[in-house]
């Protein structure tokens, strides 16, 4: 049978004009490479435009959330602050209230003022005549002031003491006053009170003391003043005032004033960027602080001072334009300040302003951050202009290139059809030659590159084939090679690996996730895609799986074992690939996982061990600098720093000893054998006794073998010993300490161990549970003195010596610890 053979006719161009090959060759690069390439340009230049545009935007809105983020911080990072500083000044308050009642409840005081330093006003005011270096007392007379109440005025005195060390300490804090039911204030420091205070001024009518009463403070505690204008003389102020009763008799209210112009002091000096400022505003929506920054955007004048024309009769608050909750020109952040504790909004003031504001727990004030909006996008609008600058600069640079570019290229087209013309004439021929059956031998060189490989790859063509096709071969070859590799790498990988197919089943697994999972390689191949996700969530804590559409994710498994797996699916879109659509790759970092909750809980736990003794040092010479201390307490304050300090020190070893131990593991150890009984005397002998108490018994070794070795660092070793031998005499006040070197036969094997006994105060078995954990102790009142680390470090130690710790205690019955090492020998077999 004849095969059929398809002819194609080729259909006959119809007749062209003639064109010159330099006309030829500049029309269709014209048409084919400049006209798209100058599209493409334009185009580009047009995407710089849109995307410049879009990255602007993108960047202000970047540059707003990261100025939120940064306010947000700064608010709440300040508020934290000065609430530190509150809360401070209300505990220095609740100490004086205390002080105050028992000084005023103890009638046989022995410290009382000087008589002759009072005297009486004709309107009937008992009240203090010159300053002894105390507080000034003044009685109004609005009730008789009798022997009885001169009695308490003199008594008083004994407050000067503990008023006085109160100011000190708190450089916040510009008067303490105590005043009573009948109208008697004695404050501190002294001023002429007389020609302050009105006569037969009524005390208990005022905030400052009526807002510490039953009705107003039922629960009785240390409470914050709106801001008033102080009838003392010192101008606008908040105070934090006490009751002090008596039974339930409000015998009076104690009170420490803070001035405005201190609190605004604080907040002019707040770091805020953008050129911002603080605001500090009390519950009731006052502005309590308003530095000059931020007078023109809230159209006020801040209240730093008082006109004292005549004396305060009645209380005098801030006036209502204080009051930002009453601002009608912002009602939405007026709500909002007034009903979230912490928030951000964009407030038009003079000028549009971000404001972020956080709540200052101890008060209910709130600290207000403002910064003008412009100051946070200047940056990122000044850079939009520079890019629209350059992309102008790129335009103008584009028409002038392709404008000398064009004229260049004509020239050399012209040219090139000269050259082009001679070679393809030439090269016609050869192929003329080869259609008509001729054996090409030789091709003419040319100097252009491209004709010249021509003319010679139809003269190489049948040796191209050849090469070619044993090429084929040899990189068929390599990519089986390849394969094998691959193969051995996804057998041998840790990781585990799931193929699935494009019918959506299980073509593969390898024997790394057959052992996270339990289960043999047969058990998954075959199985769908959904079946496989359903089996893997019986082995997890949450038996429905919502992975959908989820390229990474993390799986926690509980059987056959606790596992972290970190999971990675891969979908695979190639035309070349046929055996698998989808690629799971299974990562096991529990390791990892539970290193981070470790390294975590131990950094938490050592920054507040340290912590301690850092403020005890801090604290004692803040005091020292402060000279709050007496000269006669210097040395026993230096001592308690010097202790402190080395307690530092000795936690900062330990904790440096635990993580090289921990890092370098055997590294820093040398190994050698030695006896037991030499081991055990060594530290015997190096260890201190404390005073008073019995030596160490050292007990004869209980052994039928002689000559007992163990492998083991010595220095390392004595250092375990010498921490057991310490702990068993600190908790251990009464009885003695036994050591002694035992051996036994355990799991077919000899051990030696080192027995330390004591008769102290004993564990429980919940406390035994947290022995080895770092920084606890048995005594968790802290009159024993430890580290709390010695336990940790001897377990690292006797871990990587091969060894054991076992502990035996009972309550009130001291503790047995033995510390078991391998004994040197061969196998160390029974025989």
């Amino acid at each position: 049978m004849l095969k059929q053979t398809k002819v194609t006719m080729i259909q006959e161009l119809p007749p062209q004009a003639h064109i010159p090959l330099t006309r030829w060759i500049w029309r269709s690069y014209f048409r084919t490479s400049l006209i798209p390439l100058l599209i493409v340009e334009v185009a580009l230049i047009s995407i710089y435009f849109i995307s410049n545009s879009i990255s602007n935007q993108e960047n202000i809105e970047t540059v707003r959330q990261m100025a939120e983020n940064e306010l947000t911080q700064v608010a709440q990072l300040e508020a934290a602050s000065i609430n530190h500083q509150l809360e401070s000044i209300t505990q220095a308050t609740d100490f004086i209230r205390q002080q105050t009642a028992q000084i005023m409840s103890d009638k046989t005081q022995a410290k009382r003022d000087d008589p002759s330093r009072f005297a009486y006003s004709p309107e009937g005011t008992f009240y203090t005549t010159k300053d002894n270096g105390g507080s000034a007392l003044f009685y109004s007379g609005v009730m008789p002031v009798n022997e009885k109440e001169r009695e308490k005025a003199y008594r008083s005195a004994a407050l000067d003491l503990p008023y006085m060390g109160m100011k000190q300490a708190f450089p916040l804090i510009v008067q303490l006053y105590y005043n009573t039911f009948d109208s008697m204030n004695r404050i501190y420091p002294y001023f002429d009170v007389i020609t302050q205070y009105e006569p037969k001024i009524d005390v208990p009518s005022y905030n400052f003391y009526y807002e510490a009463d039953l009705k107003h403070n039922p629960e009785r505690k240390v409470i914050w003043t709106d801001v008033y204008v102080d009838p003392a003389g010192m101008g606008w102020m908040t105070s934090a005032i006490a009751p002090v009763y008596s039974g339930d008799f409000l015998e009076g209210v104690v009170g420490v004033d803070v001035t405005v112009s201190t609190i605004i002091s604080g907040v002019l000096n707040l770091k805020v960027p953008w050129d911002g400022y603080g605001l500090l505003v009390s519950n009731a929506g006052t502005i309590i602080a308003l530095p000059k920054a931020g007078e023109a955007d809230w159209s006020l004048n801040e209240l730093t001072d008082h006109q004292y024309d005549k004396t305060i009769q009645k209380d005098t608050f801030k006036p209502a334009e204080f009051n930002i909750f009453n601002n009608s020109n912002n009602p939405e952040f007026s709500k909002a300040l007034k009903t979230q504790l912490s928030g951000m909004l964009n407030v038009e003031l003079k000028g549009n302003r971000i404001v972020s504001w956080a709540t200052i727990p101890e008060t209910g004030w709130k600290l207000l951050i403002t910064v003008p909006e412009s100051k946070v996008y200047a940056p990122a609008k000044s850079l939009a202009n520079r890019l629209n600058t350059l992309a102008w600069f790129m335009v103008g640079g584009m028409l002038v290139f392709y404008m000398l570019f064009f004229t260049i290229l004509y020239r050399r087209a012209k040219q090139m059809s000269e050259f082009i013309s001679r070679p393809l004439e030439h090269i016609d021929s050869m192929v003329k030659s080869i259609a008509s059956g001729q054996h090409i031998q030789h091709a003419q060189e040319f100097p252009v590159s491209e004709l010249n490989s021509t003319a010679h790859g139809i003269e190489l063509m049948s040796v191209q084939l050849d090469a070619t096709s044993k090429s084929r071969a040899f990189a068929e070859h390599a990519l089986a090679e390849i394969t094998h590799r691959l193969q051995s790498v996804f057998d041998f990988s840790p990781d585990g690996f799931i193929s699935i197919d494009d019918n959506s089943t299980v073509s593969l697994v390898n024997p790394a996730f057959c052992r996270m999972t339990g289960f043999e390689a047969n058990h998954w191949l075959g199985m769908s895609d959904a079946l496989l996700w359903e089996n893997l969530a019986h082995l997890t804590k949450t038996p429905n799986l919502n992975i959908e559409h989820k390229q990474n994710f993390r799986l926690e498994l509980v059987k056959p074992e606790w596992r972290v797996l970190q999971c990675a699916v891969r979908s695979i879109n190639h035309k070349d690939v046929t055996f698998a659509s989808k690629v799971i790759y299974l990562y096991d970092m529990t390791r990892e996982d539970e290193l981070d909750r470790m390294k975590s809980t131990f950094l938490a736990t050592a920054a507040h061990e340290l912590r301690t003794p850092l403020t005890s040092v801090l604290g004692y010479s803040e005091l020292l600098l402060d000279g709050t201390i007496p000269q006669g307490m210097h040395a026993e304050t230096l001592q308690t720093i010097v202790s402190q300090s080395r307690w530092l020190v000795k936690i900062i070893n330990e904790l440096l000893e635990l993580t090289r131990i921990e890092g370098r593991g055997i590294m820093d150890f040398t190994i050698l054998s030695y006896p037991a009984d030499a081991l055990a005397m060594e530290a015997i002998k190096s260890f201190t006794v404390p005073l008073g108490r019995n030596a160490v018994i050292a007990s004869t070794i209980v052994s039928t073998i002689e000559n007992l070795l163990v492998d083991a660092d010595a220095e390392k070793i004595k250092s375990v010993l010498l921490n057991v031998l310490d702990n068993a005499y600190k908790y251990s006040k009464q009885g003695n300490v036994s050591f002694q070197v035992i051996n036994a036969i355990r799991e077919e094997k000899l051990w030696v161990g080192f027995q330390i006994k004591d008769a102290g105060i004993g564990m429980s078995n919940s406390q035994l549970k947290q022995i080895y954990d770092r920084f606890w102790r048995a005594d968790s009142n802290g009159t024993i003195p430890g580290t709390g680390l010695g336990m940790s470090i001897s377990l690292e130690i006797m871990r990587l010596l091969g060894g054991e710790i076992e502990i035996e205690s009972e309550i009130k019955n001291g503790t047995t610890v033995t510390l078991w090492l391998l004994e040197t020998s061969p196998d160390n077999k029974i025989q």
